[in-house]
């Protein structure tokens, strides 16, 4: 089995938002100790408007060549009969599921939407009962194959039968996925999200980032995410885990400048951080949704309440995560 190590955003510094065309954005501010923590996120607020925001979706899958090894999401996966891409695109992440926290209903919809509304549940859940971000719609590019150099990836071994598992540079992989965002001519109005499976993203040698989202020198936000099969890693990693973290994530912090006060030694963190990432927290805390007959697991995200250290939180139920894993505001760090 590999460790599962995964971080929010490539090494590259991080950017200021641009002016120009982008994913409707809203932004607010809350106080912490005298300190004004400013932030963006998708969508609109809904504190003040009571409306369905549509993100255009464009999937791109990805497929890697290492020597005569080819890896790709078009593959059948692991003890499966569908692709990744099928498996994707008919997920809780694309497709309406009934999403319960506790006994609350939270809406029958994609599961980030779901997540963005319990997490502002008590504008939600009164005022602005209509509020939804949704992926729509839906479209998917051709197949994009990368020919990776043996000094920036190779394989780490092989699974499940005769598979294979691989790894690539993120930086040699990132500077390929802005590029493909220009000639594959993606709007700055939607959500590029490259999708590959079973190959993962090292830095510095080490393994393994299993995603991570980011911004062009454009500021055009885009996504990147590994469909895994279960047993590679040493915690409930699998299927969308990956995908749900990251897709969070730009929900909440598309820019990559939304700060917080310090927190950190939980979850993927060892150590401070300081920003509004509400996956970090709960890498490899995963929940069972099946949909379809086949049983999905994405990860469990971290409500705005906890980064803010509201109390009581305004999310649903006064919870601090989706499944209530957190019960109390971020301890402070260090």
């Amino acid at each position: 089995m590999f460790t599962a190590i995964r971080r929010g955003n490539p090494a590259q510094a991080i950017k200021a938002a641009a002016a120009g065309a982008n994913v409707p954005l809203w932004s607010s501010s809350f106080n912490y100790q005298g300190t004004n923590y400013p932030f963006t996120m998708v969508g609109t607020d809904p504190s003040t408007t009571n409306v369905t925001t549509n993100i255009p979706l464009v999937i791109i899958p990805v497929k890697f060549k290492f020597g005569s090894v080819v890896i790709a999401p078009g593959q059948t996966a692991c003890n499966d009969t569908k692709t990744p891409i099928y498996r994707v695109k008919n997920s809780p992440l694309l497709k309406s599921f009934p999403f319960v926290a506790g006994t609350t209903n939270v809406g029958t919809t994609q599961y980030i939407d779901a997540f963005q509304r319990a997490s502002f549940w008590n504008s939600v859940g009164s005022v602005s009962p209509n509020y939804h971000v949704k992926f729509s719609p839906i479209s998917q590019k051709t197949v994009q194959t990368i020919v990776v150099p043996p000094g920036v990836g190779g394989i780490l071994g092989t699974f499940c039968g005769s598979k294979k598992v691989g790894a690539v540079d993120i930086n040699y992989f990132d500077a390929i996925a802005n590029n493909l965002i220009t000639t594959l001519a993606i709007p700055p109005t939607s959500l590029a999200l490259f999708l590959d499976y079973d190959v993962f993203w090292t830095s510095g040698g080490g393994c393994c980032i299993l995603g991570y989202h980011s911004t062009t020198l454009s500021n055009q936000t885009y996504a990147v995410a590994s469909y895994s099969d279960p047993g590679i890693f040493s915690v409930p990693i699998q299927d969308i885990h990956a995908l749900s973290h990251e897709l969070g994530e730009w929900m909440d912090d598309p820019l990559i400048n939304n700060s917080t006060p310090a927190w950190g030694n939980i979850g993927q963190v060892s150590g401070c951080q300081g920003n509004l990432e509400v996956g970090d927290p709960l890498t490899g805390t995963a929940f069972n949704t099946v949909l379809g007959g086949f049983t999905y697991h994405p990860q469990e995200l971290v409500f705005f309440s906890w980064f803010s250290r509201q109390s009581p939180s305004i999310a649903v139920n006064g919870w601090y995560s989706f499944k209530n894993s957190f019960t109390t505001p971020a301890a402070a760090c260090p």
